[in-house]
């Protein structure tokens, strides 16, 4: 009989990710996780071979808010983690899961790795640890389990948040410790644990909501992330109480839903905005209150009677102060207070006073393709079966503020953690890639974003993945050229023009270049018939903003620089 081949320690992470009920990791090869590579093949494992370590962590975010399971990538020492740090970040900053496993050198070269002595070694943990939920280090082939399941259980429980798995060259390269326990950490879900609000937070709640007249929930991240979200929903129609969400929190509830009001903010619906702003109790299931949607942090006012749910018990009331703090999950609490509310009556009616206001859009007589029509052509061809991914700046604003999401749930990201442009490209491979049979990624980014990831179409085309990658291509950063001409810069910070619509044909995806929105209709009704990738290349204005300045709410905050004078 022929003996059973040795596993080296590759084989035995992989087996072990399995255990847990990892389906899938994005990654970069380096010399250093060869191991890695040969492991998943061996193993029948759905690794995505990509083109930059970025892309690789902003998949495995993607992937993990879209499937609610953990995201996993892979990078190698020195320059592959290095890679590594904006999409990692933007998961730390928006409390996403993923497990980053980063290669390092061997552990003889220790004292060779200042200024890389050592090829490529680096000081990587110092770097990593600043946007990483915990730093964990394999440091001998028989810690690898324990340290995993460790890692993986940080990652799901509490906040939750990314965590890094390094191994040395030389433990990757070794055999496998003799462990033939199985792993069962429940990591495939998060987030692991929900709590409980207690009976003296919900008699309080109660009693604020009874006297309220124009209530206002706001659904942040933390609610779509429960997995009783639909509660949320549930509580509202209970009372009849109007619905607004943060940027991250669309999903949260169906936006045909006749409850529903939009999201709020600089990127957000002036009628969301308005309604929490004339609310005299805003009960704030799972928002921490970011800059962006909360203008500054003056929406909602400390005057406003706040309830405040979340989680993390660090984030109540650490913004805008609040009347009533409660640590508990966002589901389960609007359950409990939906029973607790069963007695009382519906609220009224919830009209805005005062006159209309406008969203803001681009000139009517401006000759380029306006992105507010382009968002309106994705509304008119979207089911509940399509995710839309916004990459950060201008498209998040376009597209949080226009697009509505048909049916509740994660239909909707956008990186408003660490707001870094370039997220979108990978992000709509991992979303792409934990879609139902039948789904379809649509990607709004811009010009100057696209460049970050415009790698990866070569990835997509490679899997087939049904995405279509819309660019809003001004020929330059169009958040700074704004700005910049608010300043009275010039020359403004634009690029040579691009046809990234043959690019992607280059690549092998279907491409389309569009400089009306008839053409853009086009070129969308064509993309649904395609299997694999589609560019569609916009040629759109410079000067086209969509964000709200929160003078529209209060004329008293009028700045010279619009919604920009937000220092």
């Amino acid at each position: 009989m022929t003996a059973a081949p040795q596993q080296d320690v590759g084989d035995a992470l992989v087996r072990h990710l399995i255990e847990i009920g990892v389906e899938v990791c994005f990654g970069v090869p380096g010399g250093q996780t060869i191991p890695l590579y040969g492991a998943t093949r061996r193993a029948g494992f759905k690794h995505v071979l990509m083109h930059d370590e970025r892309n690789t962590a902003c998949a495995a975010d993607a992937y993990a808010r879209v499937s609610g399971k953990l995201g996993v990538c892979d990078a190698t020492v020195g320059p592959g983690a290095t890679n590594l740090v904006s999409g990692i970040a933007e998961a730390f900053a928006s409390a996403v899961p993923v497990l980053a496993i980063v290669g390092d050198a061997k552990t003889s070269r220790e004292h060779l790795r200042q200024h890389s002595i050592a090829s490529q070694a680096m000081q990587q943990r110092a770097m990593l640890e600043g946007v990483s939920k915990q730093f964990c280090r394999v440091h001998r082939a028989e810690g690898l389990a324990d340290t995993l399941e460790n890692a993986v259980r940080v990652a799901v429980t509490g906040r939750c948040g990314p965590v890094m798995l390094e191994i040395p060259e030389d433990v990757f390269f070794g055999a496998a410790a003799p462990d033939a326990r199985v792993l069962a950490c429940g990591g495939d879900s998060w987030p692991r644990y929900q709590s409980e609000p207690c009976s003296e937070d919900l008699s309080h709640a109660v009693a604020l909501i009874a006297k309220a007249e124009r209530p206002v929930i706001l659904a942040g991240g933390g609610a779509i992330v429960s997995k009783e979200c639909s509660e949320v929903v549930a509580f509202a129609e209970a009372l009849g109480i109007p619905v607004v969400t943060s940027i991250n929190g669309k999903g949260a509830i169906d936006e045909f839903h006749p409850l529903s009001r939009g999201a709020v903010g600089v990127f957000g619906s002036v009628v969301a905005s308005r309604t929490l702003q004339q609310a005299d109790v805003v009960i704030v299931f799972g928002s921490k209150f970011a800059q962006f949607n909360s203008f500054m942090w003056r929406l909602p006012a400390a005057s406003q009677t706040i309830i405040q749910i979340d989680t993390d018990g660090a984030e109540l009331g650490r913004a805008i102060p609040v009347s009533l703090a409660i640590c508990a999950d966002a589901g389960r609490t609007a359950k409990r207070l939906r029973d607790a509310v069963s007695h009382l009556p519906r609220k009224p009616d919830y009209v805005l006073s005062g006159d209309a206001v406008a969203q803001p859009g681009t000139s009517i007589d401006d000759p380029h393709v306006a992105p507010e029509a382009v968002i309106e052509s994705i509304n008119a061809v979207a089911d509940e079966n399509l995710v839309l991914v916004a990459d950060a700046s201008l498209s998040s604003g376009w597209s949080a503020s226009r697009f509505k999401v048909r049916g509740a749930g994660r239909k909707f990201l956008a990186p408003r953690g660490l707001a870094g442009i370039g997220w979108a490209g990978g992000a709509a491979i991992g979303a792409a890639l934990a879609l139902p049979a039948g789904g379809r990624v649509v990607a709004v980014s811009g010009d100057g974003a696209a460049a970050y990831w415009i790698g990866e179409i070569e990835t997509a085309v490679r899997l087939r993945l049904p995405i279509i990658f819309v660019i809003l291509n001004n020929s330059g950063f169009g958040w700074i050229m704004q700005g910049e001409a608010m300043l009275g810069i010039d020359p403004k910070s634009t690029f040579a023009p691009v046809d990234f619509a043959a690019i992607g044909r280059a690549t092998g995806a279907a491409g389309h270049r569009c400089t009306t929105i008839e053409q853009v209709d086009a070129a969308l009704t064509q993309a649904l018939g395609v299997l694999g990738p589609t560019i569609i290349d916009v040629i759109s204005s410079e000067m086209a903003s969509p964000s709200v300045d929160f003078a529209v709410l209060d004329p008293a905050a009028a700045s010279a620089f619009g919604a920009y004078g937000m220092g």
